[in-house]
């Protein structure tokens, strides 16, 4: 069976790749339309694009949702609000203010403003940046991030939080309900999902510490990655960015790297890169992500800001917010540099966007079994999620929906994959090796270039195809 594809035009629509829609041009309205007529000549993918589903379970747990909402943080404590160029409203909340110091056995904790101990930098970094000139990339901006004075939003608020708040992407009640418990919102495979997983019978393919997929095509949590099992104290990556085609609501694509440690119930990770999720956010934007679990990924874990986990201290980069610019196939390629690191004082895990520290998960979310003490795997590259429309495997992209032959300008990749060692050095991840659920759906190739990106690969994959079904 032939599955439509609608994808995003990087300006201003959206084109039907196995048809003949095609919505530049016509702006939001008029594209929306659009869609809504290709989805009613096409009814396998109605569902994949128009509206958003209310899952929410009874009356009893709205309330609790709506309790969940208050107890982050008080609208009174708002000092500034504004809404960004795509659509996010952004609550600026005074640091000590902030969720994670309203949860319970944190009403004595000292903030940390910055990581006590620093490994040396690395020494290829700046030579990898000036390198490879036939590989011209370009840093990736937040939206909020590039604010500043005289960039207002239509009710002339400064897109910008002062000094000393933080920026929250608001979590709506509209957000959650798309959920159908707040215990679910809080998994990274929500019941209305995992209930397509099967009994875990051991370690998933190379890596014990991602959840536990079905082998092959028809696994519901797919991956192209490259694992290491190594002890250590954090792990750093640059990110090229794409907003690839996700076909459900449901459904996810990202890019990102794992810090794990621990096996069964006490298996604890760091995560962070960017994801496309519409469930979750509510739109087709790609954006900054973390997440973690202290459960083996039970509902002791979240997304961003969500429940009041990580401690933000930096003021300037919206965790769960929307870039400003996203890679186009043979266009230009945007990218940015993300690092897990744990504090040698204080035990934190502190997260490193670009060179701005923007905050850190607690020590005490950790036990001794898990990430207290250090990591002991590191993990990098791609997932999406199939919740297989139609019983066929979904048409969602995996990083920029190209195969990794297609090479730079075409393929997504991570470059400058290292870790920190436990003496707290930069180390080239030599023992990384690639894995892959099915190459027909989704691949990667692990390639090595001392001195310009170091330990680099592509990925990615359009999914549903002859081979992939």
């Amino acid at each position: 069976m032939k599955k439509a594809k609608l994808t995003r035009h990087p300006e201003s629509g959206w084109l039907l790749r196995l048809g003949v829609i095609s919505c530049v041009g016509l702006g939001l309205a008029g594209c929306a339309e659009a869609e809504a007529e290709e989805a009613a000549s096409h009814p396998e993918t109605s569902s994949a694009s128009i509206g958003l589903v209310e899952r929410v379970r009874d009356v009893k747990e709205l309330a609790r949702m709506k309790r969940h909402l208050s107890s982050l943080y008080d609208a009174k404590d708002v000092v500034h609000h504004f809404r960004s160029r795509g659509g996010d409203d952004i609550d600026c909340v005074p640091l000590h203010l902030q969720p994670a110091l309203r949860q319970p056995g944190m009403e004595n904790h000292r903030i940390q403003l910055a990581p006590s101990t620093l490994p040396p930098p690395d020494p290829e970094a700046k030579a990898a940046d000036l390198a490879s000139p036939r590989r011209e990339t370009r840093p990736a901006t937040l939206e909020a991030e590039v604010s500043g004075p005289g960039d207002v939003d239509a009710f002339g608020a400064m897109r910008r939080c002062p000094e000393g708040t933080v920026p929250i992407v608001q979590l709506k009640l509209e957000t959650l309900k798309r959920f159908e418990t707040l215990d679910e919102f809080r998994r990274k495979v929500p019941n209305h999902l995992a209930g397509r997983l099967p009994v875990d019978t051991g370690k998933p393919r190379g890596f014990e510490g991602i959840e536990p997929p079905r082998n092959g095509p028809t696994a519901q949590h797919q991956y192209a990655h490259a694992h290491q099992w190594v002890d250590n104290m954090g792990a750093e990556s640059i990110f090229n960015i794409w907003n690839p085609y996700t076909e459900l609501n449901s459904e996810f694509s990202l890019s990102q790297m794992w810090v794990v440690r621990g096996s069964g119930a006490s298996l604890e990770t760091v995560e962070a890169g960017w994801q496309k999720y519409r469930d979750l956010y509510g739109d087709y934007n790609s954006r900054l992500f973390i997440y973690f679990t202290p459960d083996n990924y039970g509902s002791g874990g979240c997304y961003n800001l969500s429940c009041g986990a990580f401690v933000q201290v930096n003021n300037t980069i919206p965790i769960g917010g929307t870039f400003s610019n996203y890679s186009t196939p043979g266009g230009p390629q945007y990218e940015f540099k993300l690092l897990w690191y744990k504090d040698g004082t204080s035990g934190n895990w502190w997260l490193r966007y670009g060179d701005v520290w923007v905050g850190y998960y607690p020590r005490t979310r950790f036990d001794a079994n898990g990430l207290a003490n250090n990591a002991g795997s590191i993990d990098f590259g791609g997932e999406i999620i199939d919740n297989r429309n139609l019983n066929l495997h979904t048409s969602t992209d995996m990083g920029s929906g190209a195969y990794p032959a297609s090479w730079f300008g075409y393929a997504a990749y991570q470059r400058r994959l290292l870790y920190v060692n436990t003496s707290n050095f930069y180390t080239d991840p030599s023992g990384l090796t690639a894995y892959r659920d099915d190459p027909y759906c989704y691949d990667i190739s692990l390639n090595n270039d001392p001195g310009n990106w170091g330990r680099y690969f592509f990925f990615g994959g359009t999914g549903f195809n002859a081979n992939c079904m």
